[in-house]
Order: C-alpha cells, then sequence, then structure tokens
C-alpha cells in the first residue's frame, strides 16, 4: 500500500492530511485503518479509473470524487524548432527565480478547479498556494523538479514549464503557466516544444503530461504535437470524525 502523511497539506491546510496511490489489489477497509491509525483528518487517495471495484469500495467508505486526471504520452520525442515571438526570450530557472515564478503559477493558477479547490471545506485561497508554492519549490530543488523552462519579454517571466524526470526513458511536463498579459502567442505550444528539446538533449526518449479531464485546450494542443491518451486516475477524498472543526479553524485563521 503507497500511503504517507503529506506535511506540504497539512502545513497548508492545517490538518493531518495522508495520501494514498492504489493500485486495485489494496482493501480500503486497510486504508481506512491506516488513517486511522495515524490520526488522519484528510485522506486524498488516486486510484486508476479502470478500477472500478476500487472505485465502489472508496464510495462505500465515504469517499467522494473531486477531479479525474488524464495523461497524454508521446513516445518518440524529437528536437524541434522553436519560433517565439518578437522580443521573447528563453532560459532555464535559477533557484533565485523561485519567488517570480511562484507568484506567475499563484496568478495563473488562481480559480483552477483542482481536487483541492472542489473540496468544499478547503478555503480556496489556500488551495491556489498549493500551485504557487510548487511552482516555487520547483526551482533549484531536485527533489520537486529537474528543471524549470522560462519563457521571458522585457526582462520579466511571462511563462514558464516545470520537468520532472522518472527514468533514463520518460519525463514528465508537470505545471505549466503562462502570464494573462501574455496569452495568445502560442507560448504555451513553445513551452512544449522547449521541454521536449530538453529531454532529447539528455537522450530521454518519452514525454507524459496530464491535466484535469475537462481542461480540452491544452489536450487539443497535446494532440497537435503527437500526443495521444494513455491513462487516466480518480481523485478522492475523505474527511475523518472531527476534520471539519479543524478545517474550519485553519480557513479562518487564513482570512484573518
Amino acid at each position: 500500500m503507497k500511503i504517507s502523511l503529506s506535511d506540504i497539506d497539512r502545513q497548508r491546510f492545517g490538518v493531518v492530511t495522508a495520501k494514498a496511490t492504489l493500485d486495485g489489489s489494496e482493501p480500503v477497509p486497510e486504508v481506512m485503518q491506516w488513517c486511522g491509525a495515524h490520526g488522519v483528518q484528510m485522506l486524498i487517495a488516486r486510484c486508476a479509473s479502470t478500477e472500478l471495484a476500487q472505485v465502489q469500495q472508496l464510495e462505500q467508505a465515504g469517499c467522494f470524487l473531486t477531479d479525474t486526471l488524464v495523461y497524454f504520452l508521446k513516445r518518440h520525442i524529437a528536437q524541434q524548432d522553436v519560433a517565439l515571438p518578437d522580443g521573447y526570450t528563453t532560459r532555464l530557472a535559477t533557484a533565485a527565480d523561485a519567488e517570480a515564478v511562484g507568484a506567475l503559477a499563484g496568478l495563473t493558477f488562481e480559480g483552477y478547479f483542482g481536487h483541492y479547490h472542489v473540496d468544499p471545506r478547503l478555503d480556496k485561497r489556500d488551495a491556489d498556494l498549493v500551485y504557487s508554492s510548487w511552482a516555487a519549490n520547483s526551482c533549484g530543488n531536485p527533489a520537486v523538479a529537474d528543471a524549470v523552462v522560462l519563457i521571458e519579454h522585457g526582462g520579466q517571466i511571462a511563462a514558464f514549464a516545470t520537468l520532472k524526470v522518472h527514468n533514463s526513458l520518460e519525463f514528465e511536463g508537470v505545471l505549466f503557466g503562462v502570464h494573462p498579459g501574455h496569452q495568445g502567442k502560442r507560448l504555451y505550444h513553445a513551452l512544449m516544444q522547449l521541454a521536449q528539446n530538453w529531454a532529447r538533449g539528455r537522450d530521454i526518449a518519452h514525454m507524459i503530461v496530464s491535466t484535469q479531464i475537462t481542461n480540452l485546450s491544452v489536450q487539443k494542443v497535446w494532440c497537435r504535437q503527437g500526443f495521444e491518451p494513455s491513462k487516466s486516475y480518480y481523485t478522492f477524498h475523505k474527511w475523518f470524525e472531527g476534520a471539519g472543526a479543524a478545517a474550519g479553524g485553519a480557513a479562518q485563521g487564513a482570512a484573518a
């Protein structure tokens, strides 16, 4: 059973949080027992959408659906010519860019309907900060990301992409963001190309990306670049007895 406590979620939301990735074989009652033994208040559980029996067990245990995540795969990436608009340049981020990248992520992910945002017990502003801190920590921290590709204009960061290598053959484009003032210039398309060029320079052949099933615009970009659907996952949340009061206190503290 792949389950662990999440320090970052506890710090962000003020409740003891566990994250579990289930492969279909784990008995859901054992997951719940583990949570009880560790004082978990909020469980975030993810399982493949093909594991319908496990999905039903999670629902019967009081879990509720918070998102459907779809993955796309490109098996043979190749070096590409990237045509940035006039005045735009690209480079890799350093640790010194963490604050600016985090601020841009906070702007681009504001109101994003990820699994944190759709949980009515979590403060939406705290949910926004999940993505900004994630993006900031990607700069210079190899445990979070192996590289962050930037596109700049006028000395300011206009777009970013965080990249994580999974093994010698595969890497993932994890977080992407384009400043609202620079949208409509095909910068997201350019980020995808730049990410593949970065990987080809390291002899990595496969790229994966994921998003909410409802985010059709980026899925269309992926299809035009030769990506194909590969797998999908459901994300569930479950609140245990006593969690509501703790979450409410955290939300009030954030509001104050």
